[in-house]
């Protein structure tokens, strides 16, 4: 009974939190170029505070894609198809790919931070990274959406391409992907979220008319905290470990700003386990913190490994540990 109270509180809590979402990215986008910035420029500064808020909305968002913000599976979806379009992208892209990560973690196609030094450049390699690491990733999940607008044939032929090899998880994923955005009644969701998407950044350009440098600015801010922190707490981890992920501490405002996704490990234990429930498994595991995130933030813009020092991470693990790469010994543990 009281578990039952404390989860339809915590629902009201993950409500709330949306609406914060939606009123701060609605501000942002639409009604500080349309009333403040006529009045005065200076109210560009707004934009600030909700560039630095894009990592809780995606927590949030990470959420649904859980099933864990609302218990109600219809609830559930039309929350994140909000918040995915609040974002700039498709609920039903982003949770594919994510979902995609927990099952095939590290996977040829889910480890930017490795490269095959036998057919990969250091310098090539670490032009890529850097590229997916200050940008490119979210500038993948804004724009894979859009080719699901592509006729079905098409659309089939990209996935092929993106997923393409024999590795077997790859092969996995392709199939996954082929009933995902091949099916007629998605598809057409998943080209209304990216319609109404685009919409919402295309009216805000409209309205911020002269003062467009500052959308730009304010978008290029997003994708890069949200590019930034996605594979962090797998940089460096070893490449045949589905099950592998780092916890990173952060001072308890951080860490609840981000909806405790800095336990990682704990969340890939539990994935379905709702955000407020994770401190309480991680102290029930007697868990711990193997390095600041901050700082393993940081120690990414290093680049990429070479795949065979990650297999050296792994043949050095002791049993039940998290051994870290050469870069994060630097970094700190706790």
């Amino acid at each position: 009974m009281q578990g039952a109270i404390h989860a339809s509180w915590y629902r009201r809590v993950n409500l709330a939190l949306l609406a914060v979402m939606a009123s701060c990215t609605v501000v942002a986008l639409l009604i500080l170029p349309w009333e403040l910035l006529p009045r005065d420029p200076r109210w560009g500064w707004l934009l600030v505070p909700v560039a630095l808020l894009t990592n809780f909305f995606w927590a949030l968002h990470h959420e649904a894609i859980h099933g864990g913000f609302h218990p109600d599976r219809e609830r559930n979806l039309l929350a994140g198809r909000a918040m995915a379009i609040l974002l700039g992208s498709s609920f039903h892209v982003l949770r594919f790919g994510h979902l995609m990560h927990h099952q095939y973690n590290r996977n040829p196609i889910d480890r930017p931070d490795a490269y095959d030094p036998a057919t990969t450049s250091r310098w090539k390699a670490r032009l890529g990274f850097l590229g997916t690491l200050l940008f490119g990733l979210y500038l993948a999940e804004v724009l894979a959406p859009i080719a699901c607008w592509l006729p079905r044939a098409r659309v089939g032929r990209v996935i092929d391409r993106i997923y393409r090899g024999d590795y077997p998880a790859v092969s996995a994923i392709r199939l996954a992907a082929h009933r995902q955005f091949l099916d007629p009644k998605r598809l057409r969701v998943i080209r209304t979220d990216v319609f109404l998407a685009w919409a919402l950044v295309g009216l805000s350009a409209i309205l911020f008319e002269a003062y467009w440098p500052m959308l730009v600015a304010f978008l290029v801010a997003r994708g890069t905290l949200i590019s930034v922190f996605d594979n962090v707490y797998h940089f460096g981890t070893p490449i045949d470990r589905p099950d592998y992920a780092r916890n990173l501490s952060l001072p308890a405002p951080l860490r609840l700003l981000i909806l405790n996704m800095n336990m990682h490990r704990v969340h890939h234990q539990r994935p379905a386990l709702p955000w407020w429930a994770l401190p309480t498994l991680f102290d029930a595991n007697g868990d711990r913190y193997d390095a600041p995130l901050i700082a393993c933030a940081l120690v990414q813009f290093s680049g990429p490994i070479a795949i065979p020092d990650l297999q050296a991470v792994k043949s050095h693990q002791p049993k039940g540990g998290q051994k870290s790469s050469p870069q994060l010994a630097g970094a700190g543990s706790h």
